[in-house]
């Protein structure tokens, strides 16, 4: 959970001013809606886009798509993160497996998961591919991290297998992904997004978005801009909430 001095909050409320105003004076000098939409036109959006039908229905599938694909990514990581830190084969089969997918084009995958897969599981399919690596790295290094002098005390003591499990590896696995949980899952939203504007499904964000480029609503897509950091913050909220709940981050120590 991150914590901000004062100062520091005070340092955020000026960059969010100075934002704001960058956006009136650029808005002024372009004074073109197509190109670059005003405060006031994109509110005006934004409120329309709320009063919609199918706004619920839009956030609702791209948050389905984001959080179900970043859980598989997540249970896969772990189970295969620990099958590799106790079986080498896997280790030297997935290495090869995750350089690929951390090296390969996002476009290709989104392209790829077009032939391949029904319009509605692309997105899902596109931010798993995107997230998986970077959790499955972290496993393994949380599990590399564990002191060995306390394994070996455990051992000396004969403590149980599933204690060691519970009280030293699990801990340290948590604590890695931990460091990584917040910006994975909005890599995560971004990618569905991305693929919802490729893809097309019946309903998400990205769909939205398409459609408003299509018609040239550019402060409709502003607004969508809006929608999406707002849903990212309540993401992050909650992953702050989780983790006070769970206390991951006294765990280490």
């Amino acid at each position: 959970m991150k914590i901000y001095s004062l100062k520091g909050r005070k340092l955020v409320i000026i960059s969010k001013i100075i934002i704001i105003i960058f956006w009136i004076i650029v808005s002024r000098i372009v004074d073109n809606e197509v190109i670059f939409p005003t405060i006031k036109s994109t509110i005006s959006s934004l409120i329309d886009i709320i009063r919609g039908p199918y706004f619920f229905n839009v956030i609702r599938y791209s948050l389905i798509r984001t959080l179900v694909g970043f859980t598989i990514s997540l249970i896969l990581a772990i189970l295969i993160g620990v099958l590799a830190s106790v079986f080498k084969v896997i280790l030297y089969i997935m290495l090869p497996i995750v350089n690929f997918l951390s090296s390969v084009p996002t476009m290709a995958i989104i392209i790829l998961a077009l032939i391949w897969l029904d319009n509605e599981v692309v997105p899902l399919f596109v931010g798993f591919i995107m997230v998986f690596p970077i959790l499955y790295e972290s496993v393994l290094k949380g599990i590399e991290n564990v002191d060995k002098n306390i394994i070996e005390m455990a051992e000396l003591y004969k403590v149980d297998r599933i204690h060691v499990i519970k009280d030293i590896y699990i801990p340290n696995i948590l604590y890695s992904l931990n460091s990584v949980f917040s910006s994975t899952l909005g890599l995560n939203l971004k990618m569905v997004i991305a693929g919802e504007a490729l893809s097309q499904p019946n309903y998400g964000i990205g769909s939205s978005l398409q459609l408003e480029k299509t018609y040239l609503n550019t402060p409709a897509v502003f607004a969508w801009i809006i929608i999406i950091l707002l849903i990212s913050k309540f993401l992050e909220g909650l992953l702050n909430r989780l983790d006070n709940i769970l206390h991951i981050n006294r765990w280490k120590g």
